[in-house]
């Protein structure tokens, strides 16, 4: 009969207690308690001690949004200004030389251990499978990195995942180089070309 009575109270309002702050609110046995308590003996008591219950819940349901509200909205802001202080305040490294696709300070420093580390390419692969003369001073021009790159993909014939493994660094990063090797090859065989 009680049982009967309790599932009866929850059929009718079927609609208030599918609300989300209500089925959180009775998710707790406590709270599920007080409420079947109230609906098979309706004393002002009874009603009394789930409506004082309710409020509890309730704050701190506003509570715990209003603080994960100011969370996401500080975060947001966080990288907003960090964001900003970043692009201010770059690097010397980060930025370019040139407007027009030169050379980076970082590519600059490369470029000096060219002499050091060009021994090591010139005596094996990339160089001994090169006969044209003006590619191969197009290929001197380019950075130990970009020459160990081209030696990698087109001697070794490795992959970029696997060359990016070697290097410690990201496939994309290695795709860039590589890419920037080409355009210099291309740029340079062009001019010398006309």
């Amino acid at each position: 009969m009680e049982k009967q009575k309790i599932e009866e109270f929850f059929y009718r309002n079927n609609a208030q207690v599918n609300n989300p702050i209500i089925k959180s609110f009775l998710s707790d046995s406590n709270n599920l308690y007080l409420v079947q308590k109230a609906i098979l003996y309706p004393t002002e008591q009874n009603k009394k001690l789930v409506d004082e219950s309710f409020q509890s819940h309730y704050i701190n349901v506003r509570k715990i949004k209003y603080v994960s509200n100011l969370i996401y909205f500080f975060s947001l802001d966080f990288d907003k200004k960090r964001r900003r202080l970043q692009n201010r305040a770059l690097l010397i490294l980060d930025k370019g030389l040139s407007e027009e696709g030169g050379t980076t300070a970082k590519e600059q420093i490369e470029d000096a251990s060219v002499g050091i580390e060009l021994d090591h390419i010139v005596d094996g692969g990339l160089f001994d499978n090169i006969e044209d003369e003006l590619l191969l001073k197009s290929l001197k021009k380019l950075t130990v990195k970009q020459l160990q790159i081209l030696e990698m993909i087109y001697v070794k014939e490795l992959s970029i995942k696997e060359i990016a493994h070697t290097l410690q660094t990201t496939p994309q990063n290695i795709s860039n180089l590589h890419r920037k090797a080409l355009n210099k090859l291309k740029t340079t065989l062009s001019k010398k070309g006309e």
